[in-house]
């Protein structure tokens, strides 16, 4: 019997023992009885409320607080679903509401904090500072916050009249070009052994790794102001490859030498496998924040720590006589935590606003996988220890941090019927931690489901983010979002440790806007059996390796199905360094396609790759692979309709290419192969092969080049018609058009 039911029948038990009166089979005490719960909510919240008042709808609480305080007491006595209902209004909470097993519902009577139906109810992290303001110069204006030197109130984001302001910065906030313009570009790193102006006998400036020491800057393209505390100001500046940002905070400026030294950061990139992950070169775009002498743009503010004093110069419009100034101080609004032993079980948040928490890229950040990804193990929401807890019909507005974050032991937890907007970095996150997950102990997400979201724009201060990040999870199920304007991945896999997920009916596009390479879906792999050396050493001296044994971590198959990913360049789907174990089938790549490097078990069928200048890619071929590409679509926008770069010396480079319906635009077929690694030595240099030669080389012998007929691309219909030559290969249409948020995705925040 599994545990869940077995749950619900003690629980179903327990009910009957406790509504009929029952003793027990020896004669024991009579268990206490407990009453259905009565019509309506069990309590009710509203901003006119009080706390000594008893919680209904007429005499309300005042906090959320208080309403859990009230749930603890009566669930000693009602029995049955208890509902919070939550009144509109802003709710700003001065700590986080923190849900521990004793908050725990059960199936039967499971907990629920809503929103009053059709009434908006946002929940905030920021305090409204009282802003007397007074000229100061140059349109800017200057206030005292006294609680900044009485209480040591500091805080990295100001929202006025609810929108994000930008701090102080140089060069000046550009969005006509998100992640190009808005930056400059420094002279490169600074040169080992240069001497540090601020470095003190015993402060060792090498770092472990590599890790740059700063960055030499060009004068003429670099400020002309020279700044007072730049051991305030924080830099952001993109990797050397452009895979994400990272944030240091800076340590000094030597004018004469160009040197802006950094001081603590830079954990903000994973990659532990690679020599150097926080690479920077003289291409690494960058601005610098947080900076008072660069206080010249409308929306810019700085806050003197020093002085207590915020200055702002408003945007055009703004009132600031009536504008609300709302300063966040928490980095989280709602926590679940429990234990694998004692979960939080079955407490669901929904149909709330929340919005303007804290800013964490500062934070500490884990590096869960060998994937290039780092993350802060923290959220809005926060979940660990949980079971069947779920966050529905929410809307995550301007958030400092990741929005979801789902951490470790969490079964069944669920994300549903959300929009997640501005976050400062990723939307959902579930990890878990392959360190603790021995034994008994289960430290990973596992059964859980994210679907039917509404997620864009998101990464505002994190760039290597996703709508949906999963890593060291099991069963995840990723359905029916909407995802797009994303500065990465809509959704990224960072490893292929136990596997199981399911990515289906997603509609994602416009990913990969301020970074380099990937696409809409990306996925990783990099488990025991993938080789750094076949992957990133010269593939003219590297050997080609076998797979191995892949499916010891990759235990179950990665189902990716039915998605629309859409995009001008790069991958719809990247399977990359060893990704394993997947079954990819009626998807459809607009612009993009896909690419399989290293790994095996990829069984990739009943695709259409259509309009991309990328080639369907097989990259770093392992030997003894098992992939197999079968009757796909594909048309694309150049001659090539493939690409093939270092595939394995041994064996075949695929189990199997065939049964393909492959197009171009030009009307010709070519296949591009390079850096072929042979028995008796590399052969360098590329070649182009045309159908002829490529069928000799044991690939698409029942293939055909022809025009797949779809019925109306133009309108995303592309099921082909009954005539196409597609179907005589066998290809099957699949059902169009239910990609992304359905029907059932709230109204009031479409």
């Amino acid at each position: 019997m599994s545990r869940k039911m077995n749950d619900r029948r003690v629980l179903f038990g327990a009910f009957l023992l406790g509504s009929l009166g029952w003793f027990s089979a020896a004669g024991g005490p009579q268990l206490p009885s407990k009453s259905p719960a009565p019509a309506g909510p069990a309590f009710t919240v509203a901003v006119s409320g009080d706390d000594r008042n008893s919680g209904t709808q007429a005499a309300p609480f005042a906090t959320l607080a208080r309403a859990q305080q009230a749930l603890r007491s009566r669930k000693k006595t009602v029995f049955g679903p208890a509902v919070v209902e939550v009144r509109q209004g802003t709710y700003a909470l001065d700590r986080p509401l923190v849900f521990l097993p004793e908050d725990s519902g059960s199936d039967a009577s499971p907990v629920i904090f809503a929103a009053f139906p059709g009434e908006r109810v946002t929940i905030t992290a920021s305090r409204t500072l009282d802003c007397r303001w007074k000229p100061y110069r140059d349109g800017i204006l200057m206030c005292d916050i006294p609680a900044v030197k009485k209480e040591g109130l500091r805080f990295s984001q100001l929202f006025v009249n609810g929108k994000r302001q930008t701090l102080a910065r140089f060069p000046n906030r550009d969005d006509a070009e998100p992640g190009r313009s808005g930056y400059i570009q420094p002279e490169g790193p600074i040169p080992e052994g240069q001497p540090d102006p601020k470095r003190g006998e015993n402060d060792d400036m090498t770092f472990s790794g590599g890790a740059p020491q700063g960055i030499l800057f060009d004068p003429v393209s670099f400020t002309s102001k020279r700044w007072a505390r730049p051991e305030e100001a924080v830099i952001h500046i993109y990797q050397g490859w452009e895979w994400g940002n990272m944030q240091w905070r800076l340590k000094a400026i030597d004018y004469g030498s160009r040197a802006i030294w950094f001081g603590e950061g830079g954990f903000q990139m994973g990659a532990k496998w690679f020599e150097d992950p926080a690479k920077i070169e003289k291409a690494s775009r960058f601005f610098v924040e947080n900076v008072f002498e660069e206080l010249d743009a409308p929306g810019e503010w700085y806050l003197d720590v020093k002085a207590g004093i915020l200055y702002y110069m408003p945007e055009q419009g703004v009132d600031i006589a009536a504008a609300r100034v709302e300063a966040p101080l928490l980095q989280q609004l709602v926590r679940f935590v429990g234990t694998q032993d004692a979960p939080v079980r079955h407490i669901a948040l929904e149909g709330f606003r929340l919005t303007q928490t804290a800013s964490t890229f500062l934070e500490p950040y884990d590096v869960p996988s060998l994937s290039d990804w780092a993350i802060h193990r923290g959220g809005t929401v926060f979940l660990e220890g949980t079971r069947d807890c779920a966050v529905r019909n929410c809307w995550f507005d301007a958030v400092g941090g990741n929005a979801v974050f789902i951490n470790n032991f969490n079964r069944g937890a669920a994300v549903t019927g959300c929009k997640f907007t501005e976050t400062g970095d990723s939307a959902v996150c579930l990890v878990g931690t392959l360190g603790a997950t021995n034994g008994t102990r289960r430290a990973f997400p596992y059964e859980c489901l994210v679907s039917n979201n509404l997620i864009h724009d998101c990464g505002v201060f994190g760039k290597q983010i996703a709508g949906v990040y999963i890593s060291r999870a099991k069963r995840i199920t990723a359905a029916h979002n909407t995802i797009y304007n994303m500065p990465r991945a809509g959704i990224c896999i960072g490893d292929g440790t136990w596997g199981g997920h399911v990515i289906e009916f997603n509609h994602i596009h416009d990913c990969v806007r301020e970074t380099g390479d990937h696409g809409p879906f990306n996925a990783w792999g990099r488990e025991r059996f993938w080789s750094l050396t076949q992957s990133h050493s010269d593939y003219s001296k590297s050997r080609s390796l076998e797979a191995g044994a892949v499916k010891i971590d990759a235990m179950e198959p990665v189902i990716v199905r039915n998605n629309l990913f859409e995009d001008h360049s790069g991958w719809g789907l990247d399977l990359d360094d060893g990704a394993s174990h997947y079954e990819i089938y009626n998807n459809i790549s607009k612009g993009i396609s896909i690419k399989l490097r290293e790994g095996a078990y990829r069984t990739v069928f009943n695709n259409i790759w259509v309009g991309s200048n990328v080639a369907p890619c097989f990259h770093v071929g392992n030997e003894d692979n098992h992939d197999r590409y079968f009757r796909n679509i594909t048309v694309m926008a150049r001659d090539d309709v493939y690409s093939i770069i270092a595939p394995p010396a041994r064996g075949l480079w695929l189990e199997e290419i065939d049964h393909n319906c492959l197009f171009s635009a030009s009307g010709r077929f070519t296949a591009r192969i390079s850096q072929i690694r042979g028995e008796n030595g590399p052969e360098r240099g590329s070649r182009r092969v045309d159908l002829e030669e490529w069928r000799k080389l044991g690939f698409d012998r029942n293939s055909v080049f022809a025009d797949p007929l779809f019925v109306d691309p133009a309108g995303n219909d592309f099921r082909v018609r009954p005539e196409s030559p597609a179907l005589r290969l066998g290809f099957q249409n699949f059902e169009m058009g239910r990609w992304g948020i359905t029907a059932e995705f709230p109204q009031a925040l479409r």
